[in-house]
């Protein structure tokens, strides 16, 4: 039997078409792990651009670590995740329709309970995007600190992106954490939902004065433009 083409093989457009089909996957854990998977390869633009720069020479080797962080550790776990996001919730989705439709009771039982086994994988998926997006958001503002100014526009939008997936799977965590309420995983994870968020509300704290120090650049410039002779 041939192998299941990978999500993340297809064709960009057909990939986006698998989003809007109105499926269960790929799903919302997918798109959280696709948002850091853009934001990596922005990184990895930005780091490539300033290691051209000379001027930018003593930070090569900040660069050098955070392009390293960036492509050969974290875009592979997020690729992975992107994946075994959709096949996990592919299979919870296939289990509760299995439950629906059976009539035994212990059938019913047993299914029920698989599938709930299931979710609590796929929302330990979603606190490994949550970390590896964090670490994103990270490099993101080193990289538009001390990266080449000309390419702080793909420096933000790593930065965005990868707050949208933290963002993303704190929402999923939750929502998830609310389904499985009767078990001991949800009692225990449901803190950690609630520190992450606290990280978060951090991380868009100093977003926002990246955000705001490129604005006030962008004032002075302005006003400068508008007082030459």
């Amino acid at each position: 039997m041939t192998a299941p083409t990978q999500l993340l093989a297809k064709p960009t457009t057909e990939l986006l078409s698998a989003f809007g089909a109105g499926k269960a996957s790929p799903g919302s854990g997918s798109a959280a792990a696709l948002m850091g998977l853009l934001s990596c390869r922005l990184i990895i633009t930005v780091c490539v651009k300033s290691l051209e720069k000379q001027e930018l020479k003593k930070d090569h080797n900040s660069f050098s670590y955070v392009m390293s962080q960036a492509s050969d550790v974290i875009y592979p776990k997020l690729h992975d995740l992107f994946e075994k996001d959709a096949k996990d919730f592919d299979e919870v989705v296939r289990l509760r329709m299995e439950r629906d439709k059976a009539t035994n009771i212990n059938t019913k039982s047993q299914l029920s309970r698989q599938a709930n086994d299931l979710l609590e994988t796929t929302t330990s998926n979603s606190f490994e995007i949550i970390d590896q997006c964090f670490k994103l958001v990270d490099h993101g503002i080193v990289v538009f600190g001390s990266g080449w100014h000309a390419v702080r526009g793909d420096s933000g939008a790593a930065i965005s992106a990868g707050i949208a997936g933290v963002t993303s799977g704190i929402f999923i965590a939750n929502l998830n954490l609310k389904t499985l309420k009767d078990r001991k995983f949800a009692g225990e994870k449901i803190a950690r939902c609630e520190e992450l968020y606290k990280e978060l509300t951090h991380k868009q704290t100093r977003a926002f004065e990246c955000v705001t120090s490129l604005n006030s650049e962008a004032i002075s410039a302005i006003q400068l433009e508008l007082i030459k002779p």
